[in-house]
């Protein structure tokens, strides 16, 4: 067997510069959405469903990422969406940052777990510092709260819908206490987004729903005034048989026999409904047509396949008992509600349950011209109520517009002339990657970024620490311009994008895995025919366990 080959250091690729570029990339996918001025993306399906939008989770939600670093990415952006519901674009943005401070700092000489450590120290300080930026909210003071949420959507209406939109948010996470848990969110195609509503109650969207209420009669009222209201999980329809089997007539009596039996246990179940006092009856699974046109004509509505999760509110908020049985029902299992109707809205049915005596419910209605456009409105209206609610629950802001982050740079440019040799260099270059947002911000915006950064840098060092950029591209005290941001938001971009670099840094390169179909190659035989291979030869036990796994290793890699 011949030596293996010898590879010298200069024969290698740097470390970490192939498993770097997949990470920048997919920052710059996002880097011109951000901030109020950041353009949108059109996303086409492979069914050709299109999607214009320029919210960082949606984006990276649908794309198609083969690159397993990229997927690294993206997947930390999914973390981040899913802790605080808002900060995805600007932590995929610093991560593209570091990254490409790393790749720089290789070329000086600088080896990957020193870049790490000094990126470890970097975030660490930036972190402290951070709540030193902080501006206490008062509960009783919704202000605050107003401005957080008209950051959250400006840029993306002018400012009167911004104030609007605002409006809606704060009054429908007044009406459930803030708990998201209690309130729903729908987008209804037609009118314009002045047309949208706060609904107090449960509003059921008839077409993205399961639920039908096709076949009603026309003499079925379309609305109830303090309904009483049957919640059956169960199927409704006359009784099955236990088991499968032959049923034979002898004659045409016996068929006579058997309808009349059917109708006799459809009649029975419409009877115990009605006779219970029900007016609206909603089934979390079918109910028999026959049985829903009865009750209808009896002047019942009956709403087959309600939604699990719409099902449950409607339970909890209305005091309805479940029931398995609706033959079974009666007037103590039923629940009640202010009012049931059904609603028109644009070219959406809902079906809604207002005034809920025991526990409280909204439905924003969020309205636009396309589906395209009352869809996206949805979205931002989510992350609007996601970061207000973060800022409640933090009880403080930090001012927006890049400042924060442009402070924290040069905070940790300070610190880092304190850490020796190499460290100091990832040090500083951390600090670097933290002034791309509000450099992105300006150039988004239209600003020349060298320019913008310069002067920002200036009103810093002047102490006007809470200067930033404005959505009109002016350079100005966030705090004093209402733009303001959770200081979670800030902390988990921070934290999150730490994380996600050092894991990338460590990654040396990217190897592909041996298939099931390749185990028995050349070169990675375990035992064989032969009882040779690249790792010497392996006869009994060994040779037979990795036969059993298809030639392949019988055990994973990991730290």
């Amino acid at each position: 067997m011949s030596p293996p080959a010898h590879t010298s250091d200069t024969d290698r690729t740097d470390p970490g510069t192939d498993t770097i570029a997949p990470g920048v990339a997919v920052a710059e996918t996002v880097r011109s959405t951000l901030g109020p001025n950041g353009r949108d993306k059109m996303i086409v399906g492979r069914d050709g469903t299109v999607i214009v939008t320029n919210t960082g989770s949606s984006i990276l939600d649908r794309l198609e990422v083969d690159d397993p670093i990229g997927r690294v990415v993206v997947g930390a952006a999914e973390a981040q969406d899913r802790r605080v519901g808002d900060g995805t674009t600007t932590q995929v943005l610093l991560v593209g940052e570091l990254l490409s401070t790393a790749r720089s700092l290789f070329d000086r000489g600088v080896h990957p777990t020193a870049v790490a450590a000094g990126y470890k120290r970097a975030a660490g300080h930036a972190r402290e510092r951070l709540e030193e930026y902080a501006v206490p909210l008062d509960r009783g003071d919704e202000g605050p709260l107003r401005r957080v949420a008209m950051t959250a959507v400006t840029g993306r209406w002018d400012e009167a819908a911004a104030r609007q939109f605002a409006e809606y948010t704060l009054s429908a996470l007044r009406a459930v206490d803030f708990d998201v848990s209690r309130l729903t969110l729908h987008d209804a195609p037609g009118g314009d987004l002045f047309d949208s509503s706060l609904i107090d109650g449960i509003a059921v969207d008839m077409d993205a729903s399961s639920t039908a209420v096709d076949g009603i009669d026309a003499g079925t009222p379309r609305s109830y005034t303090a309904p009483a209201i049957a919640a059956v999980d169960a199927e409704i329809t006359p009784d099955a048989a236990d088991a499968s089997g032959t049923l034979s007539l002898d004659d045409p009596d016996d068929l006579a026999e058997m309808r009349a039996y059917a109708r006799d246990s459809r009649a029975a179940l419409v009877e115990s409904v009605a006779e219970a006092g029900t007016d609206v009856l909603f089934c979390q699974k079918s109910i028999d047509d026959a049985v829903r046109t009865a009750l209808s004509r009896r002047g019942v509505l009956a709403v087959e396949r309600t939604r699990q999760d719409e099902f449950d509110a409607i339970v909890r908020a209305t005091g309805a008992s479940r029931v398995m049985d609706a033959g079974a029902l009666d007037a103590d299992a039923l629940g009640r509600g202010g009012a049931v109707e059904r609603r028109s809205v644009g070219r959406s049915s809902l079906l809604v349950v207002t005034d809920c005596p025991e526990e409280t419910h909204a439905s924003l209605v969020l309205r636009g011209g396309t589906p395209h456009v009352a869809a996206e409105t949805r979205r931002i209206v989510t992350d609007c109520v996601d970061v207000v609610r973060q800022a409640r629950r933090d009880g403080a802001v930090v001012p927006g517009g890049g400042a924060s982050w442009l402070a924290l740079a040069r905070d940790v440019s300070a610190r880092a002339d304190a850490l020796d040799g190499r460290e100091q260099l990832a040090a500083e270059g951390f600090a670097e990657s933290l002034e791309a947002v509000p450099r992105v911000l300006a150039e988004n915006a239209g600003l020349d970024p060298i320019d913008a950064l310069a002067e920002l840098r200036s009103r810093h060092h002047d102490g006007d620490r809470a200067v930033g950029v404005d959505a009109g591209g002016s350079l100005r005290d966030m705090r004093a311009a209402g733009v303001l941001e959770p200081v979670t938001v800030v902390d988990a971009c921070l934290a999150n994008a730490l994380e996600t670099t050092a894991r990338i840094l460590r990654i040396d390169e990217v190897l592909p895995a041996e298939s099931a179909a390749d185990g028995a190659s050349e070169g990675h035989a375990h035992g064989g025919p032969t009882g040779t291979g690249g790792h010497g030869s392996q006869t009994g036990n060994h040779g037979g366990h990795a036969a059993d796994h298809g030639g392949g290793y019988p055990w994973a890699l990991s730290h």
